[in-house]
């Protein structure tokens, strides 16, 4: 059965959208990771937002201090990201995922966060960026990321974040 130009052209346009959602992961975690790499994932004017904490960083400049200082703050952080939707608009889009972080320390692998992202996604040329990239969490996550062992492991990074905070 032949398929359609338009019908091909968003099969490759989700593939290229899901790519770049799994290349966001390997570009943060760990030391491995890539802080100028995950910065150009997004468009140039890209933003990347955690509206519970009033956190806002934009343009590629912003996104890579706020990638290194993650990886500075909070080394062992890894993303898992799944339950990917797109919906494409031409050159634009918009898609949601769900997102479960691991933080990696020597005496555990603490599951220390549940939410999901909230994207807008731009073609460039060829390629799919983020535009803007929202990271939300259930009212009960915040409890789990400030308190406890959890929270000790988290408070120089929430005290970093302060810089990008728009009240």
């Amino acid at each position: 059965m032949a398929r359609s130009d338009a019908y091909l052209q968003a099969a490759a346009d989700h593939i290229m959208i899901r790519d770049l959602i799994g290349r966001y992961g390997f570009a943060i975690d760990y030391e491995t990771g890539d802080p100028g790499q995950w910065a150009q994932l997004f468009t140039e004017d890209g933003r990347f937002e955690i509206p519970i904490m009033k956190v806002v960083v934009e343009g590629r400049a912003a996104l890579t201090e706020f990638a290194a200082g993650l990886q500075r703050t909070i080394p062992g952080l890894h993303h898992v990201m799944s339950n990917a939707f797109v919906d494409l608009d031409g050159d634009r889009a918009t898609g949601r995922c769900h997102l479960n972080e691991f933080l990696l320390r020597p005496e555990a692998i603490y599951n220390n966060l549940q939410g999901w992202y909230e994207d807008e996604y731009r073609r460039v040329g060829d390629v799919w960026r983020f535009r803007v990239r929202k990271v939300l969490f259930p009212r009960d996550s915040s409890r789990v990321t400030t308190g406890g062992k959890i929270g000790e492991y988290f408070q120089e990074y929430l005290t970093f974040c302060r810089q990008f905070r728009r009240d």
